[in-house]
């Protein structure tokens, strides 16, 4: 006669067996989690009501107050492009009020310019200084003039590191084929003036080499020649 086979044990469900690892990970720490996630939403809500509330109406602002000494400068009335008409804010009051602002950083840029052409050379860099340098074309070019300021003030090695900042930024940027072998040839003039020969003729090569569409191909060419012999 056939053995019978015993009846099998009830099996007890293990429920840690049943979670899986996140589960239980998930179920553990439900309140810190919620309070995590609860904590995200509301920094996640601030930055939101941050951009809505708070950086939205400055730009209009600043955009709203800028409009008239923008219009000025395109005009070429500096004067009161930069310091008013005596009821629209002129532009170095927009740069000094709205720093953090598109209208802003383009009131600081065109002060640069203003303070520059009237040989003011340290306000000139003071205001350039307030320029968004990651910007690819103002910032380069806010970086580019305090180097045409510090040539004019005499001090070259401040203008060679300005300009080869500028050539540097300007090779990753939009304007690459205008802007870095404009600053690049800037940069090889001060080297000549340095006594730098080697260096000059290293940026003039890359002109040459990078950028043979440029308008300054022709001139470093030549000058790079002229360093050889």
């Amino acid at each position: 006669m056939a053995k019978k086979n015993k009846p099998e044990e009830p099996t007890i469900l293990n429920i840690d067996e049943v979670y899986t690892k996140s589960e239980q990970f998930v179920d553990k720490n439900r309140k810190p989690l919620t309070f995590g996630i609860s904590g995200l939403a509301i920094a996640i809500l601030a930055v939101l009501g941050y951009q809505s509330f708070i950086v939205a109406p400055a730009e209009a602002s600043a955009e709203e107050a800028s409009w008239k000494a923008e219009s000025y400068f395109e005009m070429d009335s500096l004067d009161l492009a930069a310091f008013g008409d005596g009821y629209d804010a002129g532009l170095e009051e927009i740069m000094l009020n709205e720093p953090g602002t598109a209208a802003g950083q383009r009131a600081a840029y065109r002060m640069g310019i203003f303070h520059r052409d009237a040989g003011a050379y340290d306000e000139a860099i003071a205001a350039f200084e307030q320029v968004n340098f990651d910007d690819d074309v103002v910032g380069v070019l806010s970086i580019g003039n305090m180097g045409d300021c510090y040539v004019e003030l005499g001090d070259y090695s401040e203008a060679l590191s300005h300009f080869e900042s500028a050539a540097s930024k300007a090779s990753s940027g939009l304007a690459e084929t205008v802007l870095a072998p404009m600053f690049l040839f800037k940069a090889a003039i001060v080297q000549i003036e340095l006594g730098d020969s080697k260096g000059a003729k290293g940026n003039l090569d890359q002109i040459v080499s990078d950028y043979p569409k440029s308008q300054q191909f022709s001139s470093a060419k030549g000058l790079a020649i002229s360093l050889t012999k």
